[in-house]
């Protein structure tokens, strides 16, 4: 294995780095801590994880892979949509996976800082493919890397919600690359990848607009303007006891808390964003909005 030593000094610098990028991204407290850096990925990993596939760039060859158990991933992701994280869905849904596509970038980025002060200004890892992998399927994909293994195994905790383990798995001759041990050089590339540069430009140029989308918006709310919400209009609610839900049959009327031509709700992540009334399209409903939160006030409630 490459010096253990440095591995360990650059893994403690990515477990930093995480905790600080999720922490702002979440705007929860989240602790990342190195755990180990061993040369085999933990013997009970028999559960569904959410899998990132990474490609090398410049003098980092081959692929690695970034893991978490499918329930954790849900979890932070539903921090990140503006929700508790308590009901987070066992299998991730489409927002949910979106959402989390968006903390993999952000972790990313903290391996490529780390990675380039000890290697070349265009090392790094750029993600060609993210999804949530059956256990058999997981050691399939690991075994798809070339052995022998580094595998760097972070503890992530957030009070009250989760206590898991995100796995950095990559081979050991692309550890060597950035890790060799003092005195004698990492292995050189051929020659100049232009690919390689040209994608860690564009993520750079990607994440300068991240940046300044956030900045504008006030919040982490930039980082998301990708992410598909459910939006729904409520025409209004009432409050019926027991009996009365049983009693209901075909042709009842159930009496809402709204009048007759009152403006209906619209709601976006069950939070209140503006107010309309109800019209036909071509034989589909539609809503006319009639009135709207202003831009601060939508962004609060979408951030919930």
């Amino acid at each position: 294995m490459a010096n253990p030593a440095k591995l360990k000094k650059f893994g403690e610098q990515v477990a930093s780095g995480l905790s600080d990028a999720i922490n702002a991204l979440l705007g929860k407290e989240v602790h990342v801590g190195l755990s180990q850096v061993t040369g085999t990925v933990p013997a009970d990993l028999n559960y569904p994880c959410f899998t990132a596939s990474l490609m090398g760039l410049e003098v980092i060859q081959g692929e690695a892979l970034l893991m978490i158990k499918e329930r954790d991933a849900s979890i932070l992701a539903d921090l990140l949509i503006g929700q508790d994280g308590t009901n987070a869905p066992e299998k991730m849904t489409e927002l949910h996976l979106s959402a989390f596509g968006e903390v993999v970038h952000q972790v990313v980025e903290v391996f490529n800082k780390e990675v380039k002060g000890l290697s070349s200004p265009q090392a790094g890892w750029e993600v060609t493919g993210s999804e949530v992998r059956e256990a058999s399927q997981v050691g399939q994909s690991l075994g798809q890397l070339k052995a022998p293994l580094v595998v760097f195994s972070f503890g992530v905790f957030v009070q009250d919600l989760l206590s898991g383990d995100l796995l950095f798995c990559l081979s050991e001759s692309a550890a060597n690359s950035f890790a060799a041990d003092a005195g004698k050089p990492a292995a050189a590339s051929a020659g100049p990848v232009k690919s390689g540069v040209s994608t860690v430009n564009t993520q750079k140029s990607a994440g300068g607009r991240r940046m300044s989308q956030m900045e504008s918006s006030g919040g982490n709310i930039g980082l998301l303007m990708d992410v598909p919400l459910k939006l729904t209009v409520e025409l209004g609610r009432t409050t019926r006891t027991v009996k009365e839900i049983l009693a209901l049959a075909p042709g009842s009327v159930v009496e809402l808390d709204k009048l007759s031509g009152e403006a209906v709700d619209i709601l976006v992540n069950e939070k209140l964003i503006a107010k309309g009334e109800v019209v036909v399209i071509d034989e589909n409903f539609g809503v006319r909005i009639t009135e709207i939160l202003d831009p601060e006030q939508r962004l609060t409630a979408v951030q919930g």
